[in-house]
């Protein structure tokens, strides 16, 4: 449900809520509004990743085809076409896997910051915090095993001529994905989880004040 669908829908429940909660009308009207509020700004923060993420993608996928094209070429030059390219498709399908698995995961975090079409504001909170939890712990677990593998794929396929030893390289690989997952715990530590203590404190709020 939309952000203002949502707003309309608590307005009209509200006197409901008011009703089932030890709450003043004032405070509930407060923490509905900080809600909406804090759940819009999540959204619209993940919708402009989103973007960026998809814009990304599409460079990188050109970037494939041009690569692939181009090491085609040179291996028919050099007939070495059975040697090579099987190798270079494999290396492409798991870049290509990864990106489609980032497109993925911004559209699954649109989708956690989308208002639930919930009786009452304290199921929404629930559900919200539940889901993003579960989210951003299952996609990190996920990449700690793709991303080592797109990170090999990226220095084989795109940086052919780093000639260094398979350790060093799996070295590589393995200190990129953990810069990576540092990195991206970090982002998410300033812009969101902030935001959720704010979600999470309304919703502890509103059970203090059951009967």
């Amino acid at each position: 449900m939309e952000l203002d669908d949502f707003k309309a829908h608590w307005n009209i429940i509200q006197d409901k809520e008011f009703q089932q909660q030890k709450i003043s009308p004032e405070k509930m009207e407060q923490i509905i509004m900080n809600t909406t509020e804090t759940l819009s700004q999540l959204q619209s923060r993940t919708i402009f990743w989103k973007q960026i993420n998809k814009t990304t993608t599409t460079i990188v996928i050109t970037l494939l085809v041009v690569v692939l094209l181009l090491r085609s070429i040179d291996d028919l030059i050099l007939h070495k076409l059975l040697a090579d390219i099987p190798a270079a498709i494999a290396y492409a399908a798991i870049i290509a896997l990864y990106c489609k698995y980032t497109v993925w995961v911004f559209k699954r975090q649109e989708q956690v910051f989308i208002l639930y079409n919930s009786a009452n504001v304290k199921q929404t909170l629930k559900q919200t915090i539940t889901a993003f939890k579960a989210f951003y712990w299952g996609f990190n677990f996920v990449c700690m095993f793709l991303c080592p593998l797109y990170y090999y794929a990226v220095i084989k396929l795109l940086i052919p001529y780093w000639h260094a030893s398979q350790q060093t390289i799996l070295i590589t690989c393995v200190v990129a994905t953990v810069i990576s997952l540092i990195g991206s715990h970090w982002y998410y530590s300033v812009k969101f989880f902030k935001k959720l203590r704010s979600l999470d404190e309304n919703l502890k709020e509103l059970e203090s004040q059951e009967g």
